[in-house]
């Protein structure tokens, strides 16, 4: 006689990302169900990685990452400091994802981990749920205003947990606040890393204990970088935090690590002399000659942007108002790499997940934008940011726009 096996019930991480936070049922239908066409909203399904050796070590805080992280290949853990060496894409769903299983492993270890810790992670993972559902109910709000409570006892007690709380509103206050003003919660994230770790080796031995710590720090410093370089102002992290970012979390972004290099040496380059300026030429040369002009592929155009966009900057400084057959010839390639950017963005799919992380070298680019088409991609880039499942920098076009309205009229 034939056995059958026990039914296993609903697969609900099956359901699409905004079925799965609405709480309705999905039709698994690809690449949008039903309920999204209907809607008009982006559709995105959760992938699941299982590393090779979760069988051996369940155990294990190192068992699995987050769902929407998709592998290029089945990989195993090797890290001599335990810690994950591959990293969600930088988001608000798979920070969700993040929040959730760390959340599921702190449970796990409630005789070890204060009462206090796991309320903040609860608290913060139904704030960022609420806040994704709708910004505007009062169901959010209140979660707002409890999780703030919670994470501001627990960096009273200066619990490293509180990371992940900080670490939460500092990534909603990236796509909701003031484009570029990114450094609200970074400092508190800072001065209170500092109470626990002075360097990479405490780090990774702060990691052990802590899971999921090396990617929140990824997502802080990346923030730092790059609204550093918007605002024009000093770096919040130092520089043995930026070491601990790995490739894998670049390739997240789509930004190549020498052009976030980059990136750092023009936030902390002070006023240009004439060997910085040839220095600053030199850097944005060797990332122009990095460009890949054939390059067709979605992480190939993002590698374009970003290479772009660093060599944009570094020339705009290197400028010499003493030779200016030296500044004419920067201005022109200033121009060329603009046109690369803008092309670049206009071939990327907006479903690509790189497509929201180009908002930084987007922002650079239209600071030199001077045609009436580097105006009309740009503005498409914000229009479309804000169309999406979440609306992401709503003050970037209108930014850009005083800006090419004042270059007009002077």
């Amino acid at each position: 006689m034939a056995k059958f096996k026990k039914p296993r019930g609903i697969r609900h991480d099956r359901d699409c990302r905004r079925c799965k936070l609405k709480g309705i049922k999905c039709d698994l239908n690809r690449p949008r169900c039903q309920a999204c066409l209907q809607g008009g909203a982006a559709c995105y399904y959760p992938q699941r990685v299982v590393w090779m050796e979760e069988k051996s070590t369940r155990g294990s805080s190192l068992k699995s990452i987050p769902r929407s992280w998709k592998p290029q290949t089945t990989l195993d853990v090797v890290n001599t400091h335990r810690i994950s060496s591959h990293y969600p894409a930088v988001n608000l769903y798979s920070f969700v994802d993040l929040l959730a299983d760390f959340y599921q492993q702190i449970q796990s270890r409630s005789g070890s981990i204060p009462d206090d810790a796991i309320q903040l992670i609860f608290r913060t993972l139904s704030f960022a749920r609420s806040r994704l559902h709708d910004a505007n109910h009062d169901h959010s709000i209140q979660s707002h205003v409890v999780a703030l409570t919670n994470l501001r006892k627990l960096i009273e007690s200066a619990d490293p947990i509180a990371l992940f709380g900080i670490a939460t509103f500092a990534i909603f206050e990236v796509c909701c606040g003031s484009f570029g003003n990114w450094h609200c919660h970074l400092q508190g994230a800072h001065s209170l890393l500092d109470l626990h770790c002075r360097n990479t080796a405490d780090f990774y031995e702060l990691c052990r204990g802590t899971p999921g710590l090396a990617e929140v720090l990824a997502y802080l410093v990346w923030f730092d970088a790059t609204g550093a370089l918007v605002r024009d102002s000093h770096l919040i992290f130092e520089d043995w935090h930026r070491d601990t970012l790995l490739p894998s979390f670049f390739d997240s972004v789509g930004c190549p690590p020498d052009t976030f290099q980059l990136f750092v040496y023009l936030v902390k380059q002070e006023e240009s002399s004439i060997s910085g300026s040839v220095d600053l030429s030199a850097r944005a040369m060797d990332q122009i000659l990095r460009l890949d002009s054939g390059e067709s592929s979605d992480r190939g155009l993002a590698a374009i942007v970003y290479r772009c966009a660093g060599a944009i900057v570094a020339f705009s400084r290197a400028g010499s108002p003493v030779d200016h057959a030296a500044t004419t010839v920067h201005a022109n390639v200033i121009s060329s790499m603009v046109d690369r950017v803008c092309e670049a963005i206009a071939r990327i799919p907006t479903t690509s997940r790189f497509y929201v992380h180009l908002a930084t070298p987007a922002y650079l680019t239209a600071k030199h934008a001077c045609t009436a088409t580097h105006y009309e991609v740009l503005r498409a880039y914000w229009q479309n940011c804000r169309r999406g499942d979440f609306p992401r920098y709503p003050d970037a076009q209108a930014q850009c726009e005083r800006r090419w309205c004042s270059r007009v009229i002077s």
